[in-house]
């Protein structure tokens, strides 16, 4: 078995496939008999091949992967301007955060995170995770984030809302 040699990178174009593919295969693994089928379904490697290509071409947007021995085995995308119903306007959003199963608990979503933070130029963040992803949750906590106690429902079911820093802000909804 070969060591791992983690790098986490800004997407370019050399990756986009792999990203996809990731993508895809970790939407399948964590939703397959959690949301409806026909949302699980959409996201084919050359659906999420087209968001990839798309999102590259977006300035609100950081898109990174971590990359094994140059193999993309998670990705992050996060949000300079986070999406309504946010309204955090000193926040960021991390709208995306995978990791392939096989590479959970060494510090990758970490890793990923934080070069996120380092590349849109902001600390805070905000995020929506599944209501039925506790692994997710408890990852997310471990790291420092906590829940707001705000929820909402998409077509996928209910998701919190969770930020890594005080909720201080005396503007929030």
């Amino acid at each position: 078995m070969k060591p791992m040699t983690l790098r986490i990178a800004p997407i370019e174009p050399q990756w986009f496939e792999q990203k996809a593919q990731v993508q895809s295969h970790t939407w399948r693994e964590l939703n397959q008999g959690r949301i409806p089928q026909e949302i699980v379904d959409a996201i084919t490697p050359d659906f999420a091949l087209r968001l990839t290509r798309n999102a590259a071409n977006n300035s609100n947007q950081a898109t990174l992967v971590a990359l094994d021995n140059d193999q993309a085995i998670g990705f992050a995308e996060l949000l300079r301007t986070p999406r309504p119903p946010i309204n955090r306007p000193d926040a960021a959003e991390l709208a995306s955060l995978y990791v392939l199963t096989v590479h959970h608990r060494k510090g990758v979503g970490r890793m990923l995170i934080e070069a996120g933070k380092r590349a849109i130029g902001n600390d805070r963040l905000v995020l929506w995770v599944m209501a039925f992803n506790t692994n997710a949750q408890g990852f997310y906590r471990h790291i420092g984030f906590h829940e707001t106690g705000r929820t909402q429902t998409e077509d996928m079911g209910p998701e919190l809302e969770m930020i890594n820093y005080t909720d201080d802000e005396p503007n929030q909804q």
